[in-house]
């Protein structure tokens, strides 16, 4: 619709009569309101209107904002603020101008086809530059912040491309407008052009408030071999600043739906082994119960774990912030224990058919020719503790596992 300073736009049919005098109501409210407040409107200027029902009041409220295509925001009447537009934290006016933009670009996606003749054709090519930017970022760089992949980035230029030099169109416009409005609000998100930007992905841009309890962290490394640590180290690289990028979400959980599905193997293996070992003459089944205990648990653990992360490989990470490192560590630490069960149950049989004095040298040769192995395949030559250094960094190694993939790890 047509007014004599700004388009309307609405969703609202209009054709229906009640609902264009409903309309029409509101439409003669703002223009009221405008020339009692003695407002001059921009002149690239048009006003979205949207009708609100109250069905037990029987009653119709308008909700509206103006939007100005000039400087590339939305405005109203009335005084307003960040809390009531659910905008989040702002640290400056020009901050505000990058939120406000983005939803100027969130309405122009809705609707393209009136204003595709008014918009310059540089906003193609000024978006093809950004997204050649991102897309070089994020291949040189582990901690862009861009929020397309290489591999995406890549398609999108593809497609931008087609209509690189061409007349601006509404379907173009609609998709143009789209990633605008998906680039300011990452740039919104990372206090784009301000004192604090984030530049790194790891790097929050404001003090967090992280709700930690060293206490249960540490009984909780103490009982699981240390593995919650990496979990915990992950998992606040994977969450900065209340921010998760899909792509490195869905590599972590790759990761760890591999790692589950690989220890079954390896859990079954065990617990068959401490089985065998409780049948053979003169053992104990009583000291099999602990390693099959743990054993099991690591395969129930396990497999509650792939049921409840079932397709999160290329799930978003809206769900990320509801699971526990503690409840990751378990399939890992408990086939750890179980492991470490079934050699003390193994050496306890030993002790009964040959001697306590030959288990125990055993045991001790054992963990001498582990030490050497860790010992001479080590490359930390720099420590000034070699032992603890050759256990850090072989421990390390082990709590990983294959946790960056060659085909999944980003750049």
């Amino acid at each position: 619709m047509q007014r004599d300073h700004f388009l309307v736009v609405t969703e609202e049919n209009v054709l229906n009569t009640e609902t264009d005098n409903l309309v029409s109501g509101c439409l003669a409210l703002i223009d009221k309101r405008i020339l009692e407040c003695g407002i001059v409107l921009p002149q690239a200027c048009e006003l979205f209107i949207e009708l609100r029902f109250d069905e037990p009041l029987q009653t119709s409220t308008c909700a509206y904002y103006f939007v100005d295509h000039h400087d590339r925001c939305l405005f109203w009447l009335e005084p307003t603020s960040s809390e009531l537009l659910d905008m989040g934290m702002l640290v400056s006016d020009s901050h505000l101008d990058t939120a406000l933009e983005r939803l100027y670009w969130v309405h122009v996606e809705f609707f393209p086809m009136h204003i595709c003749a008014q918009m310059a054709p540089l906003i193609v090519e000024n978006l093809i530059s950004v997204m050649c930017h991102g897309m070089i970022d994020r291949m040189t760089s582990r901690t862009s912040t861009f929020p397309y992949t290489e591999e995406r980035c890549g398609q999108l230029l593809q497609a931008l491309s087609l209509r690189r030099g061409e007349p601006l169109d509404g379907h173009t416009l609609c998709f143009v407008a789209r990633l605008w409005g998906a680039i300011n609000n990452q740039r919104f998100m990372t206090y784009y052009g301000q004192e604090n930007a984030q530049l790194d992905r790891l790097h929050s841009p404001m003090p967090e408030d992280i709700v930690d309890r060293p206490g249960m962290r540490a009984l909780a490394n103490l009982a699981l071999w240390g593995i919650p640590n990496h979990y915990y180290s992950k998992l606040h690289d994977l969450f900065v600043h209340d921010q998760v990028y899909v792509d490195h979400w869905q590599a972590f959980m790759t990761t760890c739906i591999s790692e589950w599905r690989g220890l079954f193997l390896w859990e079954f293996l065990v617990l068959i082994a401490s089985i065998l070992i409780s049948m053979l003459p003169r053992a104990s089944f009583t000291s099999a119960v602990a390693p099959i205990l743990a054993a099991s648990s690591s395969i129930l653990s396990g497999s509650i774990l792939l049921l409840r992360h079932h397709d999160f490989e290329d799930a978003t990470a809206s769900f990320a912030a509801r699971f526990l490192r503690t409840a990751k560590s378990m399939p890992k630490a408990l086939y750890l224990w179980s492991l470490g069960l079934m050699v003390a149950q193994f050496v306890f049989w030993v002790s009964r058919v040959v001697g306590v004095l030959w288990a125990s040298g055993g045991a001790c040769f054992l963990t001498l020719m582990g030490y050497s192995i860790l010992y001479f395949t080590s490359t930390d030559d720099d420590d000034p503790n070699p032992m603890a250094g050759i256990l850090r960094s072989h421990w390390h190694a082990f709590q990983s596992g294959s946790a960056e993939p060659a085909g999944i790890l980003p750049v």
